[in-house]
């Protein structure tokens, strides 16, 4: 079973019946037939202890799972041992406020590189995490270590692979934009995602407490990596008003003039990863401005694909 479902509180909420109680979020997707929902505590966890509690209650009476991602501050990649003692407590936090949740699914970035090479950062990484989830103990809650958008930050999809591999805990958090964002455009090509699922495959095979997340958005890149998140149905300027827009070179603009990756290979590689791996995760839309619309996209062309695979089997 594959969850759909939104971060943050999207514009069409706001707008919607629900909007004077953000609780009702929830309510709000469950009309839109979604059942998943990722809290923004990307400033630190900042939501009081009763409000844990009501989203709580409110996502057991309404069947729409939880997730929380944690604050872009926590930097275990760093050397500072101020900062990792900061990183160390938020985090501390972070967990506290997924327990009141009953979420079980923490989103964590991996942090910069601070300009170091070879195989440092990650060495810091997986010792600093390892440390913090030592001191945290035994608990259901996972941190799912997501890939980055940026080439000077820790965590291509073979980088997160080998912290979840090494690091008791942790799990992948598969972010299809960031993974095109920092390939500068390789994700354009369908095969592309698809050689991500075969990976995914080769890595759970191999896993015996079998837990994924995923995000999704289309993106918009430079030579540094991920720009901004963009919305399924927009589209890149005319090249001459691309100075405007913020792309640094005509070849950064797609072949169709979309911005990728695309809704239907992503949905066809989380189908194959849904009957290949038996296992249940939650997929996340972070399409800009219009969160909803993407996780209902991606929701109907995985029934689409599924479909036509039961038609073609018959």
């Amino acid at each position: 079973m594959i969850r759909f479902g939104v971060a943050g509180f999207p514009p069409a909420f706001k707008e919607s019946k629900y909007r004077k109680n953000r609780f009702d979020v929830l309510h709000w997707l469950v009309d839109l037939q979604l059942d998943a929902f990722e809290l923004q505590m990307t400033y630190g966890p900042r939501m009081t202890a009763e409000n844990c509690v009501l989203f709580r209650q409110m996502s057991e009476a309404t069947g729409v799972r939880l997730s929380v991602h944690a604050s872009y501050f926590i930097v275990f990649t760093s050397d500072d041992p101020a900062k990792i003692l900061q990183s160390e407590d938020t985090l501390k936090r972070t967990y506290e406020a997924a327990e009141r949740l009953g979420a079980r699914t923490i989103v964590l970035h991996p942090g910069p590189l601070y300009g170091a090479s070879g195989s440092e950062p990650l060495e810091r990484f997986v010792e600093n995490t390892g440390n913090c989830l030592n001191s945290i103990g035994r608990t259901d809650i996972g941190l799912f270590v997501e890939t980055a958008g940026k080439v000077g930050q820790l965590g291509s999809v073979d980088e997160i692979l080998e912290i979840c591999t090494r690091l008791d805990g942790t799990f992948p958090c598969i972010d299809f934009g960031h993974v095109h964002a920092r390939t500068l455009g390789t994700l354009e090509d369908p095969a592309a995602v698809d050689a991500i699922a075969s990976q995914l495959e080769l890595y759970l095979q191999s896993r015996d407490n079998l837990r994924i997340h995923f995000h999704y958005t289309p993106i918009h890149f430079g030579q540094r990596g991920e720009i901004q998140h963009r919305a399924i149905h927009d589209r890149y300027p005319p090249l001459a008003q691309q100075s405007l827009f913020g792309t640094s070179t005509p070849g950064e603009q797609s072949r169709d003039g979309l911005f990728h990756p695309r809704v239907e290979p992503v949905a066809a590689a989380l189908a194959r990863l849904c009957v290949a791996s038996r296992m249940d995760f939650t997929v996340i839309s972070e399409t800009h401005d219009s969160q909803e619309e993407g996780a209902a996209a991606l929701r109907d062309a995985v029934i689409c694909h599924n479909l036509g695979t039961r038609l073609d089997a018959a």
